[in-house]
């Protein structure tokens, strides 16, 4: 065999190892959030009904918020103009809480068998998009009550969907990491989301925010995500490129770090749980 056969054959072998490995993780990961998700709601009486009731209650607060403070809503019903905010802003804070304790939770495994670390929180982030999807049909109902034109636009939700899991992920294997070796990071994970939550247009609209604050403020990734939902499901309109954009930058910031961070502590995980 001549030496270009033998490096085509060497390249076909490492693409169909390549290939085979994927197809492992793939599913194993199809494995983790299927578990993840039916034992979820196992011995609950209300069952999946939670995955409505969590963002359903924060509107009802927020509206009743509203009673006592004055809260713009840029001209929409704040029923919506709060809900359509909560829906991906709750799948957020879940996939960030369920990362946390996800490396600790699957002990025994990661000590028993060689896997890629990354799967486990990729599997808690993947599970709570049942629960986004259960509190997106009231979202979709409650846009059919007041009438809300949609149009094209409404191809914006797959990019928009695919940025919020990779924030969750960017900020989740960070504390997946760091909780593995001390739990405080675990504990602080509410504390971390709820003020988290006053520095994103959730209750209020970004264009309340004084200008010049605004540049800071879009520093959050969560902003330019919570307005670009707002704008496609509730403006027909594309999301707002400046807050989008830093979005964009700030994900892919937070993974650079966060990913490497999670690389380097995973090598010690077995040896601390």
């Amino acid at each position: 065999m001549t030496k270009s056969g033998f490096m085509n054959r060497g390249v076909y072998i490492s693409s169909a190892a390549g290939s085979q490995r994927l197809a492992r993780f793939a599913t194993l990961l199809h494995a983790l959030v299927v578990r993840d998700v039916t034992s979820r709601y196992r011995r609950s009486s209300l069952g999946m009904w939670w995955a409505f009731l969590q963002p359903l209650i924060l509107m009802i607060l927020f509206n009743m918020l509203r009673g006592f403070v004055n809260i713009p809503s840029d001209g929409l019903p704040y029923v919506l103009f709060s809900y359509s905010a909560l829906v991906p802003w709750t799948f957020f804070t879940n996939a960030v809480s369920a990362c946390g304790p996800s490396i600790i939770t699957n002990a025994e495994v990661i000590k028993k068998i060689a896997l890629p670390r990354e799967v486990f929180p990729l599997a808690a982030v993947a599970a709570t998009l049942f629960d986004f999807a259960m509190s997106g049909v009231v979202l979709a109902a409650m846009m059919v009550w007041y009438k809300v034109a949609v149009g094209w636009v409404l191809l914006w939700l797959l990019p928009l969907i695919a940025l919020t899991t990779v924030t969750a992920f960017a900020v989740g294997i960070l504390l997946a990491g760091l909780g593995t070796f001390r739990k405080d990071f675990i504990f602080a994970t509410p504390f971390l989301t709820q003020a988290w939550l006053f520095v994103t247009p959730v209750i209020y609209p970004l264009s309340t925010v004084p200008e010049q604050w605004r540049s800071i403020y879009m520093l959050n990734p969560m902003v330019g995500i919570i307005e670009g939902f707002r704008n496609v499901l509730l403006k027909a309109s594309s999301p707002p490129w400046e807050p989008l954009g830093m979005a964009v930058l700030m994900t892919a910031v937070l993974l650079a770090i966060s990913w490497p961070v999670f690389r380097k502590l995973s090598g010690y995980f077995a040896d601390v749980l």
